[in-house]
């Protein structure tokens, strides 16, 4: 086998099955920071990338018996992020037999796995027993895939390393919005039940483009076009209202009727679309946008869902990663100055309940 270079590519969000014995290895006995350096790194990378995979129920719950076993600042570090739901334990259906404690064979694990999962974590024994030498992070398996790694250089892995560096690569002047949406916004939408959508201007180009007919470029339309493709997704859209633009009405009924007509534009969509209408003002409203999928990420962008009102980005648009609870009170901020709404909300999203 050979160490991953430019094999199977993955994306921001990666399939990590992990055997249970690994999250086990003492590596608290020999030197306890390493270990709690160790565990934190790599939940951090979980909360945001990984979707931990187990090939069985007995393995998942083997699993959840080595948490326990674990110190208990370490061990409480995992509890909170399973019973928060920031980290789910899926199962495979069907099950896989032998599971991963279980095999000892690289071929088996690809041909079992490989279409699945894109990284195993294995107790250091094992990852040697099954060919990851000791002086390197991980080794690719026969076609590719999955990546074969020790839960204790887990974050060095090529699949962890490549969905940070998609997570916090520039969107480059040229791109094409629909490799960007493919590559890096799709598979977070596809882990997130909810969406919160921060940007001013996004209200005002949607008015633009429903109300006042414009061929206004709206990123907020194509972007909700997308996520429509994932039933049962929440939108939450915080944006601004103005006294105007260009002599042209932008108050909360213009800009309202413009978002009900973008949430008719996708026909029976199991989509929900809330909208947060907030009096434009710095002390209101700030200037940065972003968009936040659920507990997983949010997103920093400069001109934000505007990025995405062309077929290839106008100019290179950096994109930064915002922590969570940054991102809430950021619309916890905005929402305290909201305007009332009517007592249906601002829009409906079901025609039939409409009068």
């Amino acid at each position: 086998m050979k160490q991953p270079e430019s094999g199977h590519d993955t994306g921001v969000v990666v399939g990590v099955g992990i055997d249970p014995a690994a999250i086990g290895e003492p590596i608290a006995a020999i030197d306890p920071a390493l270990a709690r350096s160790v565990h934190e790194e790599l939940l951090e990378a979980l909360t945001i990338h990984g979707r931990v995979v187990f090939t069985s129920v007995e393995d998942r719950n083997g699993f959840v018996d080595q948490i326990a076993g674990l110190p208990s600042n370490v061990g409480k570090l995992w509890e909170a992020l399973i019973s928060s739901g920031r980290i789910k334990l899926e199962v495979l259906d069907p099950p896989v037999n032998p599971g991963l404690a279980q095999s000892l064979d690289v071929q088996e694990i690809a041909e079992h796995l490989g279409r699945r999962v894109d990284l195993v974590l294995l107790e250091r024994e094992h990852a040697e027993l099954l060919g990851v030498p000791p002086d390197a992070f991980s080794v690719e398996a026969p076609g590719g895939s999955p990546e074969l790694g020790r839960l204790s250089t887990a974050t060095r892995t090529r699949a962890l390393s490549r969905a940070r560096e998609l997570v916090d690569a520039p969107i480059r002047a040229g791109d094409n919005r629909e490799e960007i949406w493919r590559d890096r916004l799709a598979p977070f939408v596809a882990v997130s039940k909810s969406v919160v959508i921060y940007d001013r201007y996004a209200g005002v180009h949607a008015a633009r483009r429903f109300v006042y007919k414009l061929r206004s470029r709206d990123g907020l339309t194509w972007l909700m076009s997308k996520i429509a493709q994932y039933p049962g997704r929440r939108v939450r859209l915080i944006t601004a209202v103005m006294e105007e633009d260009a002599g042209r009405r932008m108050d909360a009924e213009v800009i309202a009727d413009g978002l009900q007509e973008l949430r008719w534009s996708l026909g029976e969509a199991d989509v929900m679309l809330d909208v947060i209408l907030i009096p434009d003002g710095a002390k209101r409203f700030g200037h940065d946008r972003h968009i936040r999928f659920g507990e997983r990420v949010a997103l920093a962008l400069g001109p934000g869902l505007q990025t995405f009102s062309t077929q290839h980005a106008d100019e290179t648009v950096t994109v930064a990663r915002l922590p969570i609870a940054d991102a809430r009170d950021r619309e916890r901020g905005s929402e305290r100055n909201q305007l009332r709404p009517p007592p249906e909300g601002w829009i409906t999203n079901r025609r039939s309940a409409q009068g």
